[in-house]
């Protein structure tokens, strides 16, 4: 292989591994945007079940009584 081809090669190939980190790139974005959210939620869930259970001790009932009476499944 000559010279010329080989440089063309060369090109060719860095242009794919440019391409590919791009992708990766990107992938590793999006999954640190969820997790982002994720974390987002779990500080609006914990807070929510904090307020829940002080609004429980002031009306004197338990924590799932405040579940059935807001309509919230138990388990979030």
């Amino acid at each position: 292989m000559n010279n010329l081809a080989e440089k063309k090669d060369l090109h060719e190939l860095d242009k794919s591994i440019d391409i590919e980190l791009e992708k990766l790139k990107m992938k590793k974005k999006e999954k640190d945007e969820i997790m982002n959210a994720l974390h987002q939620y779990n500080d609006i869930k914990d807070a929510t079940q904090e307020v829940l259970g002080r609004l429980a001790i002031l009306e004197g009932v338990t924590v799932a009584e405040m579940h059935r009476k807001y309509n919230l499944l138990e388990s979030d």
